[in-house]
């Protein structure tokens, strides 16, 4: 099977800025009582709860009263406009993930470099201290630094208030250098509620926290799935450490899998990418649209088309999402093999070997 590589999309920017299987059907025994056994209970999917109380609805004010106008259709999810490839799906919900809030507008339903002026996408989230040692230890340098920029066309912003972070971006054709003052007055406003507010955060039971690419599928099991050599990616190599990436593969537990034909990310076609959002089934319920898939050992599971235009493949597995993506116009039911190949790992094992 012929597989174009995945689209390499501003692979370093950065704002400057981890499922229990279903219960096996048990035949009733012939001797079993005849009272009928009560029904489990299933436990409800629900949205984490920030660690403090400030709301995407707060953020758009702020963001409204900087811009002079209102974007509309504000997502709670981080922005997509000028980030890294692997964004689109799971990795969007890190800051919920993580005990934080993300919202943005403006982004256009499918990419396009040329179709936004205006867009704004704001992230909050505790356990700052930690993030930016974490973050710091991993070489991020300048992308941890707590500093407002403001330029011709935009703002980049980090700041902190005790241990409560705020990360993000406006872009706008009237922002100046001169906005910088008046940018961090309002963000600093955000950031006092939240650190006023803050209170302990859990976070949600995941079989993939932190699970490594391989524990979920090697190269050479893809390799035989997709008829050609393939090697995993290490994502450190995608370019500069930032405080986004400390919150969704260390706090969070999140993964980014790259089954490639080698290691060369810029010449070496990508067949498949694997991002998971640990107890992310909540996330998963608020996808919009895509056509139901059967994948053995899934909860569910729905094909679709990304930001990218890439053919996805979402699986909820108990309480995780895991989404599979591969190249744009390609065919996409490989996706459904290997899919279930990962669902079966994470839900029965690996087979013994023979």
């Amino acid at each position: 099977m012929h597989l174009r590589p995945l689209a390499v999309v501003s692979l370093v920017a950065v704002f400057v800025m981890t499922g229990c299987s279903p219960a096996p059907e048990v035949s009733p025994s012939p001797w079993a009582s005849s009272t009928p056994t009560p029904t489990p209970t299933v436990e409800p999917i629900l949205a984490p709860v920030a660690a403090f109380d400030v709301t995407c609805a707060e953020v758009d004010s702020v963001t409204t009263g900087l811009l002079g106008e209102s974007l509309g259709g504000v997502s709670e999810t981080m922005g997509l406009t000028s980030s890294p490839n692997w964004y689109p799906g799971p990795a969007q919900y890190m800051m919920q993930r993580a005990g934080g809030i993300a919202c943005s507008a403006g982004d256009p339903a499918r990419f396009d470099s040329q179709s936004q002026d205006t867009y704004w996408s704001v992230a909050m989230v505790p356990d700052a201290q930690m993030i930016l040692d974490g973050a710091a230890s991993r070489g991020a340098a300048g992308n941890v630094d707590i500093v407002v920029r403001c330029y011709e066309g935009g703002c980049m912003f980090t700041l902190r208030d005790g241990d409560v972070l705020l990360t993000g971006a406006l872009t706008a054709p009237d922002l100046v250098e001169g906005d910088q003052d008046r940018v961090r007055e309002a963000m600093e406003g955000l950031l006092a509620t939240a650190a006023g507010t803050l209170r302990d955060f859990e976070y949600g039971a995941s079989e993939i926290a932190a699970a490594r690419c391989e524990t979920m599928l090697t190269g050479e099991e893809v390799s035989a799935l997709v008829g050609t050599h393939v090697e995993i990616v290490e994502f450190t190599t995608l370019g500069v450490w930032g405080i986004p990436a400390e919150v969704y593969y260390v706090n969070g537990g999140g993964q980014y899998c790259m089954y490639a034909e080698g290691s060369d990310i810029y010449h070496d076609a990508t067949l498949v990418t694997l991002t998971t959002l640990p107890s992310g089934a909540w996330a998963f319920e608020e996808l919009d649209g895509g056509s139901p898939v059967s994948i053995e050992g899934a909860d569910t599971a729905l094909s679709g088309t990304d930001f990218y235009g890439r053919s996805v493949l979402d699986v909820r597995v108990g309480a995780d999402w895991l989404r599979f993506t591969t190249s744009e116009g390609e065919d996409a039911s490989t996706m459904t093999s290997i899919a279930t190949m990962a669902v079966e790992h994470l839900t029965r094992g690996r087979p013994a070997p023979q």
